[in-house]
Order: C-alpha cells, then sequence, then structure tokens
C-alpha cells in the first residue's frame, strides 16, 4: 500500500481514530527529528508573531475560537 492509498483509507475513520493514528504516528518519530519549519515558513510565523505583539487585541481567547469553528459547522 503506497501512502496516497493509506492517507485515502484512514479519510474515512472518524476523527477520533484519525487522531489516534496522526499520535500513533508522532510517537514512532526519533527524539532527535529537526521540526525546524522552513525558511518561508519560519518567517510568516515572525510576521504573524510581530503582528500580534504589535497589537494583540486582534487575538481572540481559545473559548472563541472554538465557538467560531462551531458555529461554521
Amino acid at each position: 500500500m503506497d501512502v496516497d492509498q493509506a492517507i485515502s483509507e484512514l479519510s474515512s475513520l472518524s476523527i477520533g481514530d484519525r487522531l489516534r493514528v496522526v499520535h500513533a504516528i508522532w510517537a514512532t518519530l526519533p527524539d532527535d527529528v529537526d521540526l525546524t519549519p522552513p525558511p518561508e515558513q519560519q518567517a510568516e510565523l515572525d510576521r504573524r508573531l510581530a503582528a500580534h505583539r504589535a497589537d494583540p487585541s486582534t487575538a481572540i481567547s481559545h473559548d472563541e475560537l472554538m465557538r467560531r469553528i462551531a458555529s461554521r459547522r
């Protein structure tokens, strides 16, 4: 089975089961794996953090985020 085929089959699982698969895969990664984002992603993260620091009032709470996500379903 190739990766695309596995992903296709996994997509039919419940969200809880897919999260269990993600956790199981994550647990197999070696402790010394380099998780540094590529330079362009790091630049975007830095830009977003600077924007937040410049105006923290634009952030929303976790509860508000979850409420917005739930309202889209």
